[in-house]
């Protein structure tokens, strides 16, 4: 008669096995599909930003929703969540809410690895908020403490609040912590040691081994540049990497310039080299490009996360004489009439980019001219010549210190004569006849 229970008892620790093994294997199926054992899994973050999920295999956490166990009297005391501070989700989030009550009231949540343990000196990353306001008459704590076998090995404040705090909200952030020893577990911990009454929801959405900024930002940026027709320069912007664990990874850059209200690529050329890199090169310039405008578009890869930031504009000036103007025809001027000649008038302007600059120059023989004195304006009025005398006027730009050679106009052929006037004898001869005696 015993051996029926027995044979019972067998079948049923049979099928008590057989459904544990099931479960187990229905509990890493949903896990395989929901993604919750893709921790390594690159993610964006909606606040800006990329990172690599830290790669963790357990979650942790305690609270009581009603607790008046000493030391602690608490009502509302919530942590929930916990394995979502390192799931595919970006939004999902580990909750802890303090709850209101008196005592020593220690709640957490937290994640870790049985695996190797975390490296010392290595930076983690933890997308965190708070939102609600505490109204405390004690000193509480809230903070991301770190362990190893199950010991506490290193912990930073979130902050602390002593007395009266009617704020504690922080925004949705990114927290760098490094911890300086190795370790398997980290935890989101909050405390009370008084009477408390805190209406706060602290969040860990995510923590992250690895992150990368969003947007870049630059070390340098373009600057305008001020240059002489056929001069060169170079405009140049580099991404910030001064954050090891932060470098962009995978920069490449394409220098543009504006077309109107249109940005277009660069190419190598006769006027550009080295478009793809950090230093844009300008060689041959020509007058045309004045005030052209250039900026460099900047992307980074970071596994399966991609970003992109444009430069600052800088612009590019020409400093050119592009016509140096005419100053008007030949003249011929008489010694003993008037030797002086009329002054040269412009028949046409001097173009240039920048202010205009004049020099009036003359010549006894059209091969050598030489600076006349004081004579610095558009126009000139030149003395009496004393013999056939050649004139020209020189201009150059001056743009933002930049000062170009001097290129000069037509040239004026003023011709001495020594008489213009007309020399002649007039004679008056009479002629009269004698009268006739006869």
């Amino acid at each position: 008669m015993s051996i029926i229970p027995c044979t019972i008892n067998s079948l049923k620790l049979s099928m008590m096995k057989t459904n544990s093994i099931l479960r187990y294997a229905l509990i890493m199926l949903f896990f395989l599909v929901s993604g919750k054992m893709l921790s390594q899994e690159m993610v964006s973050l909606p606040m800006g930003g990329c990172g690599r999920l830290l790669d963790t295999n357990t979650s942790a956490q305690y609270a009581n929703f009603i607790s008046f166990l000493p030391p602690c009297a608490k009502i509302g005391a919530v942590a929930v969540n916990a394995s979502n501070m390192t799931d595919i989700d970006v939004n999902s989030y580990a909750s802890l809410k303090p709850g209101i009550g008196a005592g020593i009231c220690p709640i957490y949540v937290g994640v870790g690895t049985t695996g190797s343990d975390f490296p010392a000196n290595k930076p983690v990353y933890i997308d965190f908020s708070s939102e609600g306001f505490n109204f405390n008459a004690s000193f509480n704590d809230a903070s991301f403490r770190f362990y190893n076998n199950g010991n506490e090995v290193y912990s930073t404040p979130v902050g602390g609040h002593f007395f009266f705090d009617f704020g504690d909200s922080q925004s949705r952030k990114i927290i760098k912590v490094m911890p300086n020893v190795a370790w398997d577990e980290i935890r989101l911990s909050y405390s009370d040691f008084g009477i408390g009454f805190t209406f706060n929801e602290m969040r860990v959405y995510n923590v992250l081994s690895e992150y990368y900024i969003d947007p870049m930002t630059y070390l340098s940026q373009p600057s305008d540049r001020t240059v002489p027709v056929g001069g060169s320069t170079t405009m140049t912007a580099v991404i910030s990497n001064t954050d090891i664990d932060e470098t962009p990874a995978n920069v490449t850059y394409q220098w543009q310039i504006l077309n109107g209200s249109t940005w277009t690529d660069l190419a190598n050329g006769a006027n550009y080299s080295n478009v793809t890199g950090s230093t844009l090169n300008i060689n041959n310039i020509p007058a045309g490009f004045n005030n052209n405008q250039y900026r460099v578009v900047a992307k980074s890869s970071f596994y399966t996360c991609s970003f992109q930031a444009n430069s600052n504009v800088g612009r590019l000036f020409v400093n050119a004489v592009n016509n140096p103007g005419t100053i008007g025809t030949d003249q011929t001027v008489c010694l003993d009439i008037n030797a002086d000649p009329a002054a040269f008038t412009v028949t046409a302007a001097a173009q240039v980019t920048g202010n205009a600059e004049y020099q009036w120059q003359s010549s006894t023989d059209n091969v050598t001219f030489t600076n006349i004195t004081n004579a610095t304006a558009a126009t000139y009025d030149a003395p009496a010549v004393a013999q056939t005398t050649y004139y020209r006027r020189g201009v150059r730009s001056t743009l933002n210190g930049n000062v170009t050679a001097y290129q000069y106009s037509n040239v004026v052929k003023v011709t001495l004569k020594k008489s213009c006037l007309i020399k002649c004898i007039i004679t008056n001869r009479m002629i009269t006849a004698k009268p006739n005696s006869n």
